[in-house]
């Protein structure tokens, strides 16, 4: 599984209930003074693995290490790639090298230096660790280095002009503490140059930090932060509109029509693109024009005013609009079920059962509700359609450990890093998505690695329009992300759904 989809499938999993009830206990501190403030976050799950930066990759884990350590580079909440630990970046000609400078000025909490050998360290760590999440990330490295006391050099195996959005998943860990602690030793007194430091860690309740008094940034306004697991979408609602909580995820349908004293929803669309994957190697499904039939039976403007109650935006490219690689005023395929019977009658469908596969909950909200209203589209146009709900580690493992997907299957891809290589990738160029092993499309995902700026955006819409006309990956919206916010509080939700603490300010 890749690393982008370990961190949307970590957000899925159950939790203890002793963390809910936990919340009648917990005190909103963003209510506090400027000089105590506490930030309780209702946060969905924890990491699987032992909170480590150089071996976890989840969205859970994440959350803790964009607070505690620094990256190379950041994403600012709209998606823009600016500067963190490093304050520039170059690459060669043909983008196989990409020299960073360090900036000199950053400390880590135990008082040692960031230096480039930190830094070289880290992403060799991560080359040599099988286990590690992060390895996802390194397909296109081939050696790093400290080439000056203030300048790493990375060496690429091919052509990626994405490079630098790679950097903003990697934190960067000193290297005498790392190689001393070992892995499990260092999360549990992790050592970062972040802006905020660690306390203590409960498995299964809670991750606490504190404000880093030594951060070369700006000093953040919060003076401590606490991710309480809250697994439950209504304890996590409830814990809001109690005070228990400060800020959580909520699912759209609490969303719609939130009204509570105190409290307020604050939305924005989402870094993901759900689709319908398509197993086109056998049966009818291997046929385009059953297949392009399918996606014209689909009204994704319906899907999301109805089932989602607005929540959302109808896409049918598979990256977000938040996403680099996203084409504006791209050609669509339009709602047409006339056109879909013409199309199965062309193709000589005679009622040939076809299976649905989805989850019946986990990473894409009202996911039932959504496989009934595609199912309905379908056999409107008559289509024979089976559903096959389960769980979402049974769904998981068909797609990314089998890759036996036994016909449609409703799927979902969030980059954590805001650049549309890794969906693309795994969708058109041989990733557990990818049925059709179609040439050109591969052709096409390569070579907007090779390029930069207008050339690589035309050759994205090449791809989407390749896929439209032969409906490998049927897109279906983009959803929006919802969460119930006490007032007081000034915050903006980001793309990468992560929180970044060190923004947050509060009314005086």
């Amino acid at each position: 599984m890749s690393i982008a989809m370990r961190r949307s499938l970590t957000a899925t999993l159950a939790i203890s209930v002793a963390a809910t009830l936990l919340l009648a206990g917990c005190s909103a501190g963003a209510t506090g003074t400027s000089g105590d403030r506490t930030l309780t976050i209702g946060q969905v799950a924890e990491p699987e693995k032992s909170p480590d930066p150089i071996m976890d990759g989840s969205l859970a884990g994440y959350n803790y290490y964009y607070n505690e350590f620094d990256q190379l580079t950041q994403l600012s909440a709209d998606g823009e790639l600016t500067p963190r630990l490093a304050t520039k970046w170059t690459p060669n000609a043909d983008f196989t090298t990409w020299s960073f400078t360090i900036r000199t000025d950053a400390k880590f909490s135990n008082g040692d230096p960031v230096t480039a050998e930190d830094v070289a360290y880290t992403y060799n760590k991560i080359l040599a660790s099988p286990d590690s999440d992060n390895l996802g990330y390194m397909e296109t490295l081939k050696s790093v280095r400290a080439t000056a006391k203030d300048t790493v050099e990375f060496d690429l195996n091919a052509p990626f002009s994405p490079w630098p959005s790679i950097t903003t998943a990697i934190s960067i860990v000193p290297e005498k503490v790392y190689e001393k602690l070992g892995s499990d030793g260092f999360a549990k007194a992790p050592v970062g140059s972040g802006p905020f430091t660690f306390e203590s860690y409960t498995r299964g309740v809670n991750y606490t930090m504190v404000a880093n008094p030594d951060y070369w940034g700006k000093a953040p306004e919060t003076k401590k932060v606490v991710f309480q697991t809250v697994g439950d979408e209504d304890a996590r609602l409830n814990g809001v509109i109690s005070g228990s909580l400060d800020i959580a995820l909520i699912s759209p349908n609490q969303a719609t029509g939130f009204n509570s004293p105190g409290a307020s929803v604050k939305s924005r669309t989402g870094n993901g693109s759900v689709f319908l994957g398509i197993n086109s190697t056998a049966g009818v499904l291997a046929n385009a024009k059953v297949r392009q039939a399918i996606s014209l039976a689909i009204d994704e403007k319906s899907l999301v005013s109805k089932v989602l109650s607005g929540s959302g935006t109808a896409n049918d490219q598979v990256i977000a609009p938040s996403v680099a690689g996203y084409v504006k005023d791209a050609a669509t395929h339009e709602f047409d079920p006339a056109k879909a019977k013409s199309l199965l009658a062309e193709a000589g469908y005679n009622g040939e059962k076809i299976t649905f596969q989805y989850a019946t909950s986990g990473r894409i909200p009202l996911s039932s509700n959504v496989a009934q209203a595609i199912q309905g589209y379908l056999k409107a146009v008559g289509l024979n359609i089976e559903l096959a709900g389960t769980d979402q580690a049974t769904l998981s493992s068909i797609i990314y450990s089998t890759v036996n997907a036994a016909g449609l299957y409703l799927n979902t891809w969030a980059p954590s890093t805001l650049d549309g290589d890794m969906p693309v990738t795994n969708l058109f160029a041989g990733g557990q998505n990818d049925y059709a092993k179609d040439p050109a499309a591969k052709e096409l995902v390569l070579k907007q690695r090779t390029v930069s700026g207008d050339e690589r955006i035309a050759a994205f819409a090449a791809l989407h329009k390749l896929n439209v006309e032969q409906a490998h990956i049927i897109g279906l919206y983009t959803p929006n992300t919802d969460y119930a916010v006490r007032d007081g509080i000034t915050w903006k939700p980001r793309a990468d759904g992560e929180y970044v603490i060190a923004d947050i300010t509060y009314a005086k």
